[in-house]
């Protein structure tokens, strides 16, 4: 359309024509770099909002502390600042939004005023008449109106290319861990194995150092020690979240680094003492919406873990929608239902992870029988606290400061009256006792 414009102009007189041409293009030149300079402070403004949202939610999350902690007054003036922040950064970016305005209407109201005094003066000298004069101002209405809209598109392109920017960032991202050449772990019950293992999650003190650590297949090991020894560390590894820096870890004899992401995670079940429970029904939150799963598989499993009384009160049964974050939920009956992922998943690798730390000992008990059979022909780490967890187990291994303590039968070392796991077994007795 400014192009067709132009034509017409050039056809009544090429001076208006020219004129009115040169400043559509200094308003267009001037557009695109308002854009180049605006696009920053968008993505800063879209930072910052970033930044606010973040910190609500993390506010949420932890919503019960921050009250029972009289904290509330500090949270605000938190968000208070986040607040201001977000203003600043989005005051900055409209401002050139705003001068995106003033320079292409002052541009045109320039434009009008020399179109209009090159007709004025090629009237008086007789070259147009008055029609002529009302038809360049009519053409020059014409011209800005599609600016207009060009202005208007760019404004929202501004933003556009400050989000897109922000998303090419994160499909940029390289992955930390890559995948392996090999697609899939060998069938059967896999062994696990730790081999020179060292791990570091930065600067300082090794989380892992030098451990070196077999479990045949089919065999439970309980992983016991201190907090930050590096238990759960133990267990990241083997899920392969981190891989080591020194070392290897291996299931079934094959270095996980040599196998896909996905195939290496199939064959693990992971527990730990954080549940994650959706906002779905209680079908999807066990199946993780896998609607393959029979209904009658999931109620004989919640029927074998001592949840079946829970759901036949539930009101919709197995539709019944949880609340976000297990809401409505005790911490045992939440863990009882991440127990019960691991059994209706079947993988070849049982990791529970302080799994019964939220569990009183009737629940614990409950559920301890399940956990024998579902280990029952597969490799099992059990990492905890509370010692009653391993007693089942056929192996401990026991870190201190990241490095093997010890390590052997768990009849063996419990019958040993000085090895390190027998002590500790002492000690919980007399805790029990007193």
């Amino acid at each position: 359309l400014i192009a067709g414009v132009l034509g017409l102009l050039a056809l009544v007189d090429w001076r208006v024509a020219l004129g009115l041409g040169a400043f559509v293009a200094l308003a267009l030149a001037a557009m695109l770099r308002i854009r180049a300079a605006a696009t920053p402070r968008w993505a800063a403004e879209r930072q910052a909002s970033a930044d606010f949202y973040g910190f609500v939610g993390d506010y949420l999350s932890g919503l019960e502390d921050v009250r029972s902690s009289g904290a509330a007054a500090f949270v605000l003036r938190r968000c208070a600042a986040q607040m201001r922040s977000w203003l600043a950064a989005t005051r900055r970016a409209q401002m050139l939004g705003y001068a995106l305005v003033a320079s292409s209407e002052g541009l045109f109201a320039l434009g009008t005023v020399a179109a209009f005094a090159v007709s004025a003066a090629l009237f008086m000298d007789g070259a147009l008449t008055i029609g002529t004069v009302y038809l360049i101002f009519r053409y020059t209405e014409m011209l800005r109106q599609p600016t207009e809209q060009i202005r208007n598109e760019v404004q929202d392109l501004q933003q556009a290319d400050a989000s897109i920017g922000r998303i090419d960032g994160l499909l940029r991202t390289e992955p930390r861990l890559a995948d392996g050449p090999r697609a899939a772990l060998p069938p059967g019950p896999l062994s696990v194995e730790l081999d020179g293992v060292s791990f570091s999650y930065g600067p300082g003190a090794p989380a892992l150092r030098d451990v070196s650590v077999r479990v045949e297949a089919g065999r439970v090991l309980g992983v016991v020690g201190r907090t930050g020894s590096g238990k759960t560390t133990l267990t990241r590894l083997l899920s392969r979240f981190y891989d080591p820096q020194e070392g290897a870890v291996r299931l079934g004899g094959v270095d996980l680094r040599d196998v896909r992401l996905a195939a290496v995670r199939a064959r693990i079940g992971l527990v730990t003492q954080d549940v994650h429970l959706f906002s779905a029904s209680v079908r999807d939150n066990l199946t993780l919406f896998d609607d393959r799963v029979p209904d009658a598989r999931l109620r004989a499993v919640l029927e074998e873990l001592g949840l079946g009384d829970w759901l036949a009160e539930l009101p919709r049964g197995l539709d019944t929608v949880l609340g976000s974050g297990g809401a409505g939920l005790s911490a045992g009956q939440a863990q009882v239902l991440a127990c019960a992922r691991i059994f209706l998943r079947d993988p070849d690798v049982v990791i529970l992870d302080e799994a019964s730390s939220r569990l009183d000992p009737a629940t614990e008990r409950l559920v301890h029988t399940a956990l024998g059979r579902l280990l029952e022909g597969r490799t099992g780490i059990i990492v905890a606290h509370r010692l009653s967890t391993v007693s089942y187990a056929d192996d401990i291994l026991v870190l201190e400061g990241g490095r093997v303590r010890e390590y052997g039968p768990r009849r063996a070392l419990a019958a040993d009256p000085g090895s390190h796991f027998s002590r500790l077994l002492r000690v919980a007795a007399e805790e029990v006792i007193s």
